[in-house]
Order: C-alpha cells, then sequence, then structure tokens
C-alpha cells in the first residue's frame, strides 16, 4: 500500500467521524446508523428536508398543516326589496372555500373563521374551532353563511341576517389538520400526514335594474266634506277667452272657487277657498317651506295632468287636488288635528325628491306599495309611532311622473331614470398549507 492509498484512506474516516458528531449535534443518528432496521421509519411530512423528519415526533404530533384563505363577504340588496337610505346596495361579494379529501382514507380536520379589522378599529375575536370529517375523494364548500356561522357560533346564522346588506366583511377562513391515524390492513394504525386541496373562489356581481322616480309627497286628506274627492282624477270644461293667452291653471282655480262658493256652512266655506287660494301660491318655482316642522297654511294643490282647446271658447283640463296636510296637522277651522303627533314630516310637501327603488329585470313592480312603505320608514325614523304612521299613510298620495306633471303635460326626460347594472367577475386561487406547532391538538375535545 503506497502513502497515496493511505491518504485517501485516512480522509474518508474523518469524514465518517465528523458526520457522525454533527448527527449527534442535531439530535440524532442518521437512517442508516441508527435503531435496528425494525423500527418504524420517520413520518413522511410534504415539503421537509430529511434532517427535520424527526421534528413531527419529537413535537408530539403537534405540527400541523394550516390553511388560511381570505374572504370578502358583501350582501346585496335581494331585487324587488324597497331600501330605505342614500345609496342602494346592489354589489354582492361572495367567497367560497373549497376543500377535497385526495386520499383513500379519512380525514378528521378543523376549520373557524376570523375577521380582520381595521387597525384603529376595535379587535374582534376569532371564531371557535369546528370539526369536520371528510371521506376518501370527498369534498366540502363554506360560503359567507357558513363563515357568519363559523364567527358567531350560531345555527342557522346567515350572512344577511348576521350583518346586514351592503356590508363588506373580510378576514380568512382557517383550515387545520393534524396527524390522522389511519388503520392498516393487518389490524394496526399507521399515523399519516394528509395535506388537502383547497381553492378559494372570489364572485363579485351585480345585475339588477335601478330606478330614480322623481315624486312630490303630497295627501288626498281633508276635515271636512269638499265637493271634490282629493286624489281622483277630474276632467273639467271651462270657458276660455279667444282673444288672449289661456292661463289653463288659473282658469281651474276659478271654477274651483265657484265650487266651494255652494257649501252651505260658511266656516267651512271661507276655509276651502282660503286654502285654494294657498294651493294656487304654490306652484314649481314658488317658495315652499324650508323647514318640515313650520305651519304653513293648508292648501288644496290643483294638479294640472293636460290642458287643451276643443274649441275658441272652451278648453278641456284634466287635474287632480291634493293636499299639503295630513291627519296629523291641525284642523285649520278648530286647531285640533284628527290624529294627535309630536312629529312633523320627514320632508318637505310639495317638494322634489328621487326615490331609488332597485328591482329585478322584466318584472312586475308596486310602486305605490313601494312609495308608502319608505316614507312610513322614514317617518318613523323621525320618531312617530308606527301606529300613527300606518293610519295616516292611507292617506298618503306620492304625486310622480306616472301620474303626469302638474303645470305641463309629460315631461318624460325628467321623470324616470333607469340604470342597468350587470356584470360579474370570479378569480379562483389554490391556497397553500403552512407547517404550524399548536400547543394543544385537537384543538376541541
Amino acid at each position: 500500500m503506497n502513502r497515496r492509498t493511505v491518504f485517501v484512506i485516512s480522509s474518508a474516516t474523518i469524514v465518517l467521524v465528523l458526520a457522525l458528531v454533527l448527527a449527534f449535534r442535531l439530535g440524532g443518528l442518521p437512517r442508516w446508523a441508527s435503531a435496528p432496521a425494525a423500527e418504524a421509519a420517520p413520518l413522511a411530512l410534504p415539503g421537509l428536508i430529511d434532517s427535520e423528519l424527526p421534528l413531527a415526533q419529537i413535537t408530539n404530533e403537534k405540527l400541523i398543516l394550516s390553511y388560511a384563505a381570505k374572504f370578502v363577504c358583501t350582501e346585496a340588496l335581494p331585487p324587488g326589496t324597497f331600501w330605505y337610505g342614500l345609496a342602494a346596495p346592489i354589489v354582492n361579494q361572495e367567497t367560497q372555500v373549497l376543500i377535497h379529501n385526495p386520499h383513500d382514507f379519512n380525514i378528521t380536520f378543523y376549520k373557524k373563521a376570523v375577521i380582520a379589522p381595521l387597525e384603529d378599529q376595535a379587535a374582534v375575536a376569532p371564531g371557535k374551532w369546528n370539526e369536520l370529517k371528510l371521506g376518501p375523494d370527498y369534498a366540502v364548500r363554506i360560503n359567507c353563511d357558513d363563515i357568519a356561522f363559523l364567527l358567531t357560533g350560531k345555527p342557522g346564522a346567515t350572512f344577511a341576517g348576521t350583518y346586514g346588506y351592503g356590508v363588506t366583511v373580510e378576514g380568512f377562513v382557517v383550515i387545520g389538520i393534524g396527524v390522522q391515524s389511519v388503520p392498516n390492513a393487518n389490524g394496526t394504525v399507521q399515523k399519516r400526514y394528509a395535506p388537502l386541496d383547497v381553492t378559494a373562489e372570489y364572485e363579485r356581481s351585480s345585475e339588477v335594474l335601478k330606478k330614480d322616480i322623481h315624486y312630490q309627497p303630497w295627501w288626498w286628506w281633508w276635515w271636512w266634506q269638499l265637493p271634490w274627492k282629493l286624489g281622483y282624477p277630474y276632467e273639467r270644461l271651462v270657458t276660455i277667452d279667444p282673444t288672449g293667452n289661456i292661463d289653463c291653471r288659473e282658469l281651474l282655480y276659478q271654477a274651483l272657487a265657484q265650487d266651494a262658493q255652494r257649501m252651505e256652512n260658511m266656516q267651512e266655506r271661507q276655509a276651502t277657498l282660503a286654502a285654494l287660494n294657498a294651493g294656487r301660491q304654490m306652484g314649481p318655482n314658488s317658495h315652499v317651506s324650508e323647514n318640515p316642522s313650520a305651519e304653513t297654511p293648508a292648501a288644496l294643490v290643483a294638479m294640472v295632468g293636460n290642458c287643451r282647446k276643443l274649441d275658441t271658447a272652451t278648453a278641456d283640463i284634466d287635474y287632480v287636488l291634493l293636499s299639503n296636510k295630513g291627519m296629523t296637522d291641525p284642523n285649520p277651522i278648530t286647531a285640533v288635528p284628527a290624529q294627535a303627533s309630536l312629529v312633523r314630516y320627514p320632508w318637505f310637501p310639495g317638494h322634489w325628491y328621487d326615490l331609488a327603488m332597485v328591482t329585478p329585470q322584466n318584472l312586475d313592480v308596486d310602486l305605490s306599495t313601494n312609495f308608502h312603505q319608505w316614507q312610513s320608514k322614514r317617518w318613523i325614523a323621525a320618531g312617530e309611532t308606527s301606529a300613527t304612521v300606518s293610519a295616516a299613510m292611507a292617506y298618503y298620495f306620492p304625486w310622480w311622473c306616472g301620474w303626469g306633471y302638474w303645470y305641463w303635460w309629460w315631461n318624460g326626460g325628467d321623470c324616470t331614470d333607469i340604470g342597468v347594472g350587470e356584470g360579474e367577475s370570479l378569480d379562483v386561487e389554490s391556497v397553500a398549507p403552512q407547517r404550524v406547532f399548536m400547543n394543544k391538538w385537537p384543538p376541541i375535545p
């Protein structure tokens, strides 16, 4: 044996000794230098290199795989539902977390949800763990209603019922799975890790018909018997002067005053004439009280839908008579309201407003019901009792473009604004696991 051969052998010996020393420093011998071959091999944990494999045994199987899928949920207003507010929530955001068991054995895993508030907002405690079992090749899905249950712990919880419409909640759905005990064919139990297939889907959509309906708040209530029925469409023939301009509205008020002059009760007759005169002063360009609690005079307002000449001496006027006062207002004669109320209107009688309404496409909608329900909510929110509002709303008359415009006939361009919102986006992403050490696992008994 020559000198060079001896040197090579000595180098190999040194390398072997250093490897053994390093193995002892790291917590164990290499596989080929460990216990007898009959001892079970370390668990195979995905993503770990050989030097890390003993960690699962050292931690007593508390090293788990954790999947954290972001969620974002927003419940849109159901189509056909009226909305009390300035901006109707019409955008829907839905998160679906899909979990698949790719193994040929049953698994047990745990799920929970965690809200992520802004830094300057109050912290929200995470939801509790819930156990779930899944058979071989089976899958399960978690949606926003399930997330509401995971956050609240209330069976049957829904997202809209928990957080309302138009409220966006964001956070994480957390899936945790530890070492599984898998029975072998020979009756023994084998410990195995079981990574899952976890996918998150994010859908954002809007498909509604939004209408902005221009209207004026009026009433068809009055305290005594009038020669006309308020809120009822009439057609009146009036005599005109063929030599001059025709003021249809003024001619109509003169004809209505002649009707009132025939009323037998003098006190009611004078109050009716005063109300007609007050209504004559109320026009689209006239000043109406800027304070809905102000004691404005009781007025009978003629809403002119159409005026046309039949011949050189006669004009035909279509109209509706309405009031600016309801049953909770003081009687002009007795100063006592038909129904006592301390809360005034949350709107100005006679002013133009927009009613934003969301409806399904290609479906009939009861606009009158929507008007009354929406205004009832506004009045109740202003402090009135539901009983008083319910009784008063029977006389509420929203004059909108569907009834025609006063002063002129049909101005459809200013009547109803319609906007169709339609669109959908879908994003899908795979969720990768993280190795997490848990002091207690399983997390629930």
